[in-house]
């Protein structure tokens, strides 16, 4: 399977991590090995954030039967068209560009008055879901991918941290990255794919 293909196969599969999706999998759990051809992953860690709807998957390859956390690659998912916090996420960070918090309407007790909590973003989310990976494996060298909403995170994430990104039909999120992460594609082209 090319490399690509792989990058490809692992953006689709963290999206049945989420209890919303058609195509959920309980079975996907920290631990298992998920089966490529050629190549198997094993999960190192998944987060289902429940508050803001973000999911994603770390994985290691397995090579000759031996989990090697020096590669590691987080994937994360796209849009869930069934998922409300998706379609937020959607509209409040990667289209108006608020990267720190979702703003969410919720009924104020049992009266008819309703008031716009914010709650923590999908991207800060991710941003510390990659911190957590870059902390517990510190000489790994570590990859992003995703698909649509997923890649606009994998982007942002690679971006932020100088990795290698290669996603799927995602927005382009440089309308929310730090300065120092503009400059830093500016001088890698084509580290982000």
């Amino acid at each position: 399977m090319p490399y690509e293909e792989r990058f490809k196969e692992l953006s689709r599969y963290v999206y049945y991590i989420d209890p919303k999706h058609e195509k959920y999998d309980s079975r996907i759990q920290e631990g298992k090995v998920i089966e490529m051809q050629e190549l198997d992953y094993k999960i190192l860690k998944i987060e289902s954030n429940t508050v803001n709807g973000m999911q994603a998957m770390a994985v290691a390859p397995v090579k000759n039967n031996i989990v090697d956390t020096s590669e590691i690659i987080i994937a994360y998912a796209g849009t869930n068209i069934d998922d409300k916090l998706d379609i937020m996420t959607d509209i409040q960070t990667v289209i108006l560009g608020n990267k720190d918090s979702l703003i969410k309407k919720e009924r104020l007790g049992s009266t008819t008055t309703y008031v716009h909590v914010p709650y923590e973003s999908q991207i800060i989310s991710a941003e510390t879901f990659a911190e957590t990976i870059k902390d517990d494996y510190p000489h790994a060298t570590i990859s992003t991918t995703g698909h649509s909403l997923g890649e606009y995170i994998a982007l942002y994430i690679a971006s932020e941290n100088g990795w290698k990104n290669v996603g799927f039909n995602g927005p382009d999120p440089y309308n929310i990255l730090s300065e120092e992460a503009k400059d830093w594609i500016e001088a890698n082209p084509g580290i982000v794919i």
